[in-house]
């Protein structure tokens, strides 16, 4: 069993504090020269005190660090801390409304590659600084994190809460590692079941996989259709399910009761899987190492004797009520264009076509 790690604890609580302040020992001597994202070298001559976030993800990683106190604006996809569903909103991430934001009077607008060119060019129009973060690795997760630290002076709050992911991910990546190929099991990670869409190999879900003990069947990159005749091919052991606004418990539903994969390991077995809120998993924020530890409960025929003290039923249900779903909760998964309630009937048309969007996004 590995040893309990308490990053998502520590998360937790900072999340809960709404106006969470700079520790003591921050000591950020102003003006600073960082690089960002895109590689542009941006000095930034004061302590950033009026901050707009453009993107759900870098919400979270303000909050997180103590800077949500210095938060004036968010998207309207920005749900999680609760705190930041009361942030004025700007509009979501490809439809930002300029005047609203310039109304904020921002000092620094904090957004990613996934708003786009003509995002960037207008607010260098408008004279708004921006600093750009755009991760597609858990390292550059993390060091997304420590950036925003050092720009938002809580630099030591980043560091706790950096320090404590790479121990969880250390936690599980010791004890997967030297694990053959020959025994990991395969794993499907699907985000729609009609047609189905499947996490390739460049996604955050598909890292996450890996590390967590098991290995993706999905060779493409992306998010690709697969058919049902490859699927019984590559015979997955494990179905993840994930769908927006409570639509895993659809999805695995679903795919559970599909006649054309009742052969399939994962089928025969019991071993499909609904995650409760995929942004654990798909959204580039601290909490991708919960994410990570969920996926670890699934890798192995020992996953009900696995205990994490920091995974909570927010985060992740438990597998004998997975029939149900949630009965609340509008979830949005980062660079998506779609936030839903738990579905009934009406909202499978349109749920259809914000998944095509979600599926020309960049990974998470």
């Amino acid at each position: 069993m590995l040893k309990r790690t308490p990053i998502i604890l520590l998360i937790s609580i900072l999340l809960l504090i709404s106006n969470v302040q700079a520790s003591d020992n921050n000591t950020v001597e102003y003006p600073i020269t960082i690089t960002d994202s895109s590689g542009a070298t941006i000095t930034i001559e004061k302590e950033p005190g009026r901050i707009v976030s453009l993107m759900p993800s870098i919400t979270e990683i303000l909050f997180t660090v103590g800077a949500g106190d210095k938060m004036v604006g968010g998207t309207e996809d920005d749900k999680y801390p609760p705190e930041a569903i009361n942030l004025t909103k700007v509009g979501r991430y490809t439809t930002i409304n300029y005047e609203t934001v310039v109304q904020l009077e921002p000092d620094l607008v904090i957004l990613d590659e996934a708003n786009g060119e003509d995002t960037i060019i207008r607010l260098e129009d408008l004279n708004i600084q921006t600093v750009m973060i755009n991760p597609k690795t858990m390292d550059e997760i993390i060091e997304s994190i420590l950036l925003v630290g050092t720009i938002t002076n809580n630099e030591d709050n980043a560091q706790e809460i950096v320090d404590g992911m790479r121990q969880t991910i250390s936690d599980i990546t010791d004890s997967t590692k030297g694990i053959p190929d020959e025994e990991r099991p395969r794993v499907l990670y699907i985000v729609w079941d009609d047609p189905i869409y499947s996490a390739g190999k460049d996604t955050y879900p598909s890292d996450l996989i890996t590390m967590a003990g098991g290995q993706n069947i999905i060779e493409a990159n992306g998010w690709p259709t697969i058919n049902l005749e490859n699927i019984v091919s590559a015979d997955p052991q494990i179905i993840i399910c994930s769908g927006m606004g409570g639509l895993s418990y659809q999805i695995a539903n679903n795919t559970r009761n599909n006649d054309a994969l009742e052969t399939v390991a994962a089928i025969k077995n019991d071993r499909v899987y609904p995650i409760k809120d995929p942004n654990i998993i798909e959204l580039s924020g601290p909490r991708i190492v919960q994410g990570l530890e969920v996926l670890h409960l699934y890798m192995g025929d020992d996953w009900e004797q696995k205990d994490y003290t920091s995974l909570t039923d927010a985060s992740q249900p438990h597998v004998d009520a997975a029939d149900e779903g949630p009965e609340e909760e509008g979830l949005v998964q980062d660079g998506g264009n779609a936030t839903a309630n738990a579905p009934g009937f009406g909202v499978l048309l349109a749920i259809s076509m914000m998944v095509l969007g979600y599926m020309g996004s960049r990974r998470y």
